[in-house]
């Protein structure tokens, strides 16, 4: 797909270059599991190392890239959608080994778990390169006609 800059005029008017949308649901999402997580943290963190220190180094994982994609997205970093989605990849990546490490035919309810977390983690891939409303928002760009 080719693309084309955004001339500031067309930032300051188009909705795409604003934060709405499957974008915004995003943030939402987000912004839930950061907020668990830290609530979590601080409130039963007994539960949490109740799983060990795989799951606990996991939930880590996601709390920080969830606050890290909520900091860049507030700055539009350009680099948010490549990171986030190398994030997410990485946290369902981890969360496989960790399964899989475990005996993937004694957990195979976990690992159908992550394979549509992966699914899932595809659509936001897809979405955070290819979509109008991410590439306008943080990259400043509008496909071409």
């Amino acid at each position: 797909m080719s693309w084309r800059t955004l001339s500031e005029d067309e930032a300051a008017v188009l909705p795409e270059a604003r934060l709405g949308g499957a974008l915004l649901w995003l943030v939402v999402a987000a912004s839930a599991v950061c907020l668990v997580a830290l609530l979590g943290s601080v409130l039963a963190f007994d539960r949490l190392r109740e799983l060990g220190l795989r799951y606990m180094l996991a939930v880590g994982f996601v709390t920080v890239w969830s606050l890290t994609f909520l900091v860049m997205t507030l700055l539009r970093w350009r680099g948010t959608p490549l990171v986030a989605s190398a994030g997410l990849l990485l946290w369902i990546a981890g969360r496989a080994g960790i399964v899989i490490s475990g005996g993937a035919l004694s957990h195979w309810p976990l690992l159908v778990d992550l394979t549509a977390e992966a699914a899932l983690a595809a659509g936001f891939c897809g979405y955070m390169a290819g979509a109008v409303r991410p590439n306008a928002y943080y990259r400043r760009r509008l496909p071409t006609a």
